[in-house]
């Protein structure tokens, strides 16, 4: 699963398009400052894999995002659609036959793909989309969910919800997961700037039993994941990144994701208060 609140790219987008929307009201440079669309691409290395609280992974991965923004007139806003893939390393040439991922895909063990769209109203920036989990190497099958965020942009802290309603087989018609997020930005030199973000999940009923084979039985928070962020920006286009992340476990009976035999804990996940994790990134956007 995505490890991001909201999008990447859909919460640069929108921040983008809110700050166009503001500037100049001259309509000719308006449409020099809206292409048609845009395009992100963007690789991160990463010590585990950590999706809405919960560990799927935590062995090195590496994950690939391909974004494509399409702009529509004045202020309807955008729609974009996202590509989004995990590949887990250690098993890049491994035998293995069960699990997310092996020999036969080469580690890649998901693939997520999303249709998105997106305005701001003021400050506050909204995205609904459609989004498939799919696991082509565990037998999951996929998962659907319908989404919709919201973001309060402003200069000190930035608060953000996103709804994730499940839409498959397997999952009673309530399944749904709400992501909160805390985040603060500090520009520390003309190409660098440093981000600060607190973020948990929060499972309902259905997918508290889900997860806990039964054990829960009530809204649950699956963690509480604290980060800080790193973005240098070689030139308008290309950027590097590096984060760290400390993901505090609130209850071992929802934190891990037991499918994936990527695991490597060994069964004894009470004693395991937290998690260290981080990574670098490469994006290009154009």
């Amino acid at each position: 699963m995505k490890k991001t609140m909201i999008t990447i790219g859909a919460m640069a987008a929108a921040l983008a398009f809110t700050a166009r929307s503001e500037e100049a009201p001259d309509v000719e440079a308006e449409k020099e400052e809206s292409p048609l669309y845009e395009v992100a691409l963007e690789m991160d290395l990463n010590s585990a894999y950590v999706s809405h609280n919960r560990i799927f992974s935590d062995t090195p991965n590496a994950q690939y995002d391909a974004w494509l923004q399409f702009n529509l007139p004045e202020r309807f806003g955008w729609v974009a659609v996202d590509v989004w893939a995990n590949q887990e390393l250690y098993k890049r040439n491994s035998s293995r036959s069960r699990g997310n991922g092996g020999k036969q895909l080469g580690g890649f063990g998901e693939f997520d793909y999303e249709i998105v769209y997106g305005n701001s109203i003021g400050p506050v920036n909204l995205t609904a989309s459609h989004l498939w989990y799919t696991y082509p190497r565990c037998g999951w099958g996929s998962q659907n969910f319908w989404t919709l965020g919201a973001e309060y942009d402003n200069e000190f802290v930035v608060p953000s919800i996103k709804f994730f309603w499940e839409n498959c087989h397997g999952h009673p018609d309530d399944a749904i997961m709400i992501d909160f997020a805390l985040s603060r930005s500090f520009k520390l030199a003309e190409q660098l700037s440093l981000k600060l973000v607190s973020k948990t999940t929060l499972y309902t009923g259905p997918y508290a039993r889900h997860f806990s084979d039964g054990e829960i039985r009530h809204a649950v928070f699956g963690g509480w994941d604290n980060g800080v962020a790193l973005s240098y920006a070689l030139t308008d286009n290309i950027s590097l990144g590096a984060h760290l992340n400390y993901l505090y476990k609130l209850d071992h009976r929802v934190r891990h994701c037991e499918g994936w035999d990527s695991y490597s804990s060994g069964g004894d996940h009470k004693a395991h208060a937290g998690l260290l994790y981080g990574g670098i990134s490469a994006s290009l956007s154009f």
